[in-house]
């Protein structure tokens, strides 16, 4: 790390951030969801029937900002609440088709931006960014939040 000054790192971080950004946005203004509902379909794909509080924790955030999250994804007809059985406080949370069709769109248009605009790179280049999105979490400082994906 010495032969990086900390305005590179800052400069680096910050090139990072606006890149994600503009990518969500552009996912925004293509299919009406942000970051946080397409993750919240995503944990729902690998975690059938899931409860509120376990979203909460995945995504650590406070139980009523997923509520109304979860809520603006039922409206949308992405996902379906069902009350548990014995304790009618819970809810079961599931994908609905019509937010894995959503997903599988998501994911398409990616991999078609992705392999388009890899296109001309060497492999050796490729195969770096590779490692680095492999890596990122470490970098990050997030490992312990995706350990388990």
């Amino acid at each position: 790390m010495d032969q990086y000054q900390r305005s590179q790192i800052d400069q680096l971080l910050f090139q990072v951030l606006r890149t994600i950004f503009h990518y969500e946005r552009n996912i925004e203004k293509s299919y009406g969801l942000d970051f946080g509902q397409i993750y919240i379909l995503q944990f729902l794909r690998r975690h059938p029937d899931a409860r509120l509080t376990e979203i909460a924790l995945e995504m650590d955030l406070p139980k009523f900002t997923i509520s109304r999250m979860l809520n603006q994804l039922g409206e949308e007809g992405l996902i379906a609440k069902k009350q548990d059985t014995v304790d009618h406080r819970n809810y079961h949370i599931r994908l609905q088709e019509k937010g894995e069709q959503i997903l599988k769109a998501i994911e398409e248009a990616s991999y078609n931006r992705i392999s388009t605009n890899i296109q001309g790179l060497p492999p050796s280049a490729i195969n770096e960014l590779v490692d680095v999105a492999e890596q990122l979490h470490m970098v990050l400082g997030v490992s312990e939040k995706i350990k388990n994906q």
